[in-house]
């Protein structure tokens, strides 16, 4: 059942990669996840679809608001412009650093690769989608990569919860 194993946080804003964050989503929902929405963003946040469409999605938590020690991991999907407001955001760019060094499971595509390198210190990260977990960076570029990312991710949730 969703939500058995814990929740995943998704921090985005508006100009976000709708795809990728679904890829993840679902991963981690077909693995017992709970995920929710997390942005700067008052009520509402927009993504965009793989044919550009704008798509809306309803926040559940401010970024300040959430605890790392509550939450299973981090997705972080790409768009200039969300990960430009993300960095923005001070409250968002701690809970990513907060994420990345607490060890717990970072899924992060795009744009969003830069972000989690520097927060782990790694250099010469690069790819279409990343997994990000004590401290190691593991990027690939391939057709599948999101969703090779996205299974890891999940993966890594489940070792990481075991442990």
């Amino acid at each position: 059942m969703v939500g058995e194993a814990g929740a995943v946080i998704a921090l985005v804003a508006d100009g976000f990669s709708v795809p990728d964050q679904n890829a993840a989503a679902h991963a981690a929902e077909r693995g017992g996840y709970k995920t929710l929405i997390a942005s700067p963003n008052k009520s509402l946040v927009s993504g965009r679809s793989a044919t550009n469409e704008e798509m809306n999605f309803v926040v559940d938590l401010k970024p300040g608001d959430i605890s790392v020690k509550q939450n299973e991991g981090l997705i972080l999907p790409g768009g200039a412009q969300s990960i430009r407001r993300l960095l923005d955001d001070q409250d968002s760019r701690l809970l990513i650093h907060d994420f990345v060094k607490s060890g717990k499971p970072v899924f992060a595509t795009g744009e969003a690769l830069a972000v989690i390198a520097e927060a782990s210190g790694k250099e010469g990260v690069e790819g279409t989608a990343a997994l990000a977990i004590r401290g190691e960076v593991f990027a690939g570029d391939s057709e599948t990569a999101v969703e090779d990312a996205a299974g890891a991710f999940v993966d890594a949730l489940k070792v990481v919860e075991a442990a």
